[in-house]
């Protein structure tokens, strides 16, 4: 399971990394055990928040890093599986 959650979490990353300061982008992260995981994109114009481009919650870690990674918007030139203007 580590291992799985390792290479999730370096695909997102390895996705994120490039396309952050291109877009201007930062993300909110939050998990624990009480809550479902949550992962939220933001693309920023300078230091003010534009729009939320992707939020992905789901119930255990590695599913919501896949989520966020599967969820990628059109206007980045990938295919768009879910909707992500939040």
């Amino acid at each position: 399971m580590e291992e799985e959650y390792t290479e999730v979490v370096r695909e997102f990353y390895a996705l994120y990394r490039p396309l952050q300061k291109e877009h201007n982008l930062r993300y909110h992260m939050h998990f624990d055990l009480q809550n479902d995981g949550l992962i939220e994109i933001w693309e920023y114009e300078g230091e003010k928040q534009k729009r939320c481009i992707s939020i992905a919650r789901e119930e255990n870690d590695i599913d919501c890093y896949r989520r966020a990674t599967a969820t990628r918007p059109s206007w980045w030139g990938w295919t768009t599986t879910t909707t992500w203007l939040c």
